[in-house]
């Protein structure tokens, strides 16, 4: 096998510019250069001598698996693009559309013409287990993005397992509406033995124009100058018009505090059970099973 031996040599150090190649130029170059040596090695043979039937039936095999390696590679190829091209037409298909993405940034728009927990800007929580009592706070966010002072905070009542909702009526601790911007919300919670629960946020929007991205993860814009990537999506919901989306179920609680000097709004479900407290401001929430 002297012959092959020197081919296959010979192909070494002629193909080594082929470690920057793409690996569909590789694996097909590879298929090539496999079905060359296998010719040579049957041409070149010693008569006295030739291949044994085990031998070169692992050689055909060898090639049908470089052959095959080379389907497979060219099939993911099509099924990304396919995924890409999917993935652009599902984000375009939110446009006009609620989404609750995870996140602790809710966006403030016209807080003194607020009437109603309707035009509340809305925070998602989540919880592993019910809760009993927690607090809710919100910050101003600096200019670089990061968290700056407390503007608000309340206590919360407890709540169910799962998605739950709670609305923050735009004002500081004196009852004064905060000016237009974006806020950071931080929910702590704890359960019946005085346990810290983790608390999972996210917050709504509505999406106005989406950035396409290679990799598919694209960037939604919202109306509220916000964006959140598309993996970010743990929700989507009709939108109807109003400034903030309810969440609600057939199971859920909904809660509503007063505040001084206002009254927080009641809401009805078809097997909810309604309850209030008091608060320092006023923080309507809605749960949903």
């Amino acid at each position: 096998m002297a012959i092959a031996n020197n081919i296959i040599g010979q192909y070494e150090v002629n193909n080594s510019s082929l470690t920057g190649a793409s690996s569909t130029d590789r694996v097909a170059t590879d298929k090539d250069t496999f079905l060359k040596l296998l010719v040579a090695q049957l041409t070149h043979q010693d008569p006295l001598n030739p291949v044994e039937d085990k031998e070169f039936i692992a050689q055909l095999a060898q090639f049908t698996t470089v052959e095959e390696l080379q389907n497979i590679n060219s099939g993911v190829k099509d099924l990304n693009t396919a995924y890409a091209q999917q993935q652009s037409i599902n984000a375009a298909s939110l446009i006009n559309k609620m989404v609750v993405a995870g996140g602790d940034n809710i966006a403030l728009v016209d807080a003194a013409n607020f009437t109603s927990q309707d035009d509340y800007p809305a925070i998602y929580f989540t919880l592993p287990g019910q809760s009993a009592e927690g607090t809710f706070n919100v910050y101003a966010t600096n200019s670089d993005g990061s968290i700056g002072s407390m503007v608000y905070s309340a206590t919360m009542p407890g709540y169910q397992a799962g998605r739950n909702a709670a609305y923050w009526d735009g004002r500081d601790f004196n009852g004064n509406a905060m000016p237009n911007g974006t806020y950071i919300v931080n929910i702590t919670a704890k359960d019946a033995d005085g346990n810290n629960l983790l608390v999972t946020t996210s917050s709504a929007g509505v999406v106005v124009g989406v950035e396409m991205a290679e990799d598919g993860n694209h960037v939604l814009y919202l109306a509220d100058g916000r964006t959140v990537n598309y993996s970010q999506i743990d929700l989507v919901m009709g939108y109807a018009g109003g400034s903030t989306a309810t969440d609600t179920g057939s199971t859920g609680t909904d809660t509503a505090d007063t505040g001084s000097g206002d009254t927080g709004s009641t809401d009805t479900e078809s097997t909810g059970t309604d309850t209030a407290d008091t608060g320092s401001g006023d923080t309507g929430s809605t749960g949903s099973g």
